[in-house]
């Protein structure tokens, strides 16, 4: 069935009767619908896809009035109230429980780092002996607990021994030096159970941050004493964002733990019901992991490559087990704010990874916080370069930027729209600000340029107080191509 979708509709200037006004009221409602992305399949749909549509929507309402709602001692929640608060409703859904059966088709923005819950690469480094932690002050009292900031990394056996005696519990702790994991848990208040609930709690977003009552994407504020009462900036989201990822890194970039964590997420896309996911994982310049002994750093191609002949490990396994998955590919994602020697080379990098792995590696991408980076029209000679330099080697390797993750208007951040369309990006992660740009719409419906909408990400990054006031249902109303996705589930929980 080929079904014409049109949104041309004339308003009459007078109507005869009010069974003509209810006429074109109906024309211009069909008008209205003719022009959303869902318009054809609905008007197309069998019986079968007509009723569950018909259980769905009887269950949102069943939910709206018994799962959620604010109730008269003032507990409880609104659909779509923010996530974080509302978590253990979501869990409980109906809806959730048939999202969960659903195949989910391609995942295309999720970052590698944050997939997973913080505890399995806390569980992770459990078994690894010379796995080691620093923090940034020295656990003495309450609020260094609160605010300390541990990293991680596996060392040397000459460096084990150089730490073997450091106290991160004691007043003479110099900040910055290792202590054995295996030490720091066993001397943890509590225990180990404790210690590892404490890093995965330093991981994952704070919910006070997220929400505190005059947060923005920038940071929050707060009166500060004094004769004046200045307004003063306590503390930015991304900062907390960016402070996870630091703690992230060292329990990451190691041989085992890349290992299973690949592992784990492929299983984890299978188990979900993805098909196929493209992911973005962090290469920004030599930021290498180490060998399990921490004797060497081991290098990109090498990373690569173990996820490559992983990939062929477990992909049968996968599909032996029931599930229709079809694999992933990498994008190469660097920081947007590196210096330009660093930036060419990581493009050179990318190059050289899509010709070592054509199968693997998909795209190219600049990672970070917009509003705090630079704008992709300050790469524009490198980024050009960079596409001459594809065509004279036949690499096809697509720009799929970030873009548009931000509440600026006009400005050089909200900008980098216009330049990633104008680059031939094949895709757009986030696109938040898309909206407020017609013309960029119907480019990106024209030429086929789905938005990677992230709704969670931007709620708790601070784009929008919860998801109900996400751009999403714009684009989708305006038949612009999106896909919905995950973006760093792990950070999020």
């Amino acid at each position: 069935m080929t079904v014409k979708i049109t949104s041309t509709f004339d308003i009459p200037s007078r109507y005869s009767s009010t069974a003509a006004y209810a006429i074109s009221r109906e024309a211009l409602l069909e008008a209205e619908h003719a022009a959303a992305f869902d318009y054809a399949a609905a008007k197309s749909a069998s019986d079968t896809e007509r009723k569950a549509n018909e259980i769905v929507k009887a269950l949102l309402e069943l939910e709206s009035d018994t799962l959620y709602g604010v109730h008269h001692n003032g507990s409880g929640h609104e659909p779509a109230h923010q996530f974080r608060r509302s978590k253990h409703l979501i869990d409980s859904s109906k809806i959730l429980e048939i999202a969960k059966r659903a195949p989910k088709g391609a995942l295309l923005h999720c970052h590698f780092d944050a997939m997973l819950p913080p505890s399995e690469l806390v569980s992770i480094a459990t078994g690894m002996a010379n796995m080691h932690i620093r923090t940034d002050a020295p656990l003495t009292h309450a609020g260094f607990y609160q605010h300390a900031l541990p990293t991680f990394q596996v060392l040397s056996r000459k460096e084990t021994e150089k730490y073997a005696n450091t106290d991160i519990f004691g007043p003479s702790y110099i900040p910055g030096d290792w202590m054995l994991f295996s030490k720091f848990r066993a001397s943890f208040p509590g225990g180990a159970a404790k210690a590892d609930e404490w890093v995965s709690n330093k991981i994952v977003l704070d919910i006070e941050d997220i929400y505190h009552t005059t947060q923005t994407v920038n940071g929050y504020f707060s009166l500060s004493h004094g004769v004046f009462a200045i307004l003063t900036v306590v503390t930015r989201i991304w900062k907390s964002f960016n402070r996870s990822f630091k703690a992230l890194s060292g329990l990451l970039r190691y041989e085992t733990a890349w290992r299973e964590h690949f592992r784990h997420v492929i299983w984890d896309f299978a188990r979900d019901g993805i098909n196929y996911a493209e992911i973005r994982i962090g290469l920004n310049y030599k930021n290498f992991m180490w060998s399990d002994d921490g004797e060497k750093q081991i290098n990109y191609h090498e990373m690569m490559r173990i996820i490559s002949e992983l990939q062929k490990e477990e992909l049968p396994k996968i599909r032996k087990a029931g599930f229709t998955f079809y694999g992933i590919k990498c994008i190469y994602a660097t920081m947007r704010k590196e210096e330009r020697n660093e930036m060419v080379w990581d493009m050179n990098m990318a190059i050289e990874l899509k010709q070592a792995f054509p199968d693997l590696i998909c795209g190219f991408d600049m990672a970070g916080q917009e509003d705090a980076g630079h704008s992709l029209s300050h790469w524009i000679p490198e980024l050009l370069e960079m596409r001459r330099k594809c065509d004279e080697l036949g690499v096809d390797l697509p720009f799929i930027f970030h873009a548009g993750e931000t509440l600026d208007h006009g400005g050089d951040t909200d900008s980098n729209l216009i330049d990633a369309i104008l680059l031939g990006t094949k895709r757009i992660g986030h696109g938040y600000s898309m909206t407020k740009h017609p013309v960029l719409m119907d480019l990106c419906k024209k030429k086929g340029i789905a938005i990677e909408t992230c709704p969670i990400s931007n709620e708790v990054l601070g784009l929008c107080g919860n998801v109900t006031n996400h751009p999403l249902p714009v684009l989708l109303a305006s038949n612009v191509p999106c896909t919905v996705n995950s973006d760093d589930p792990g950070v999020f929980q």
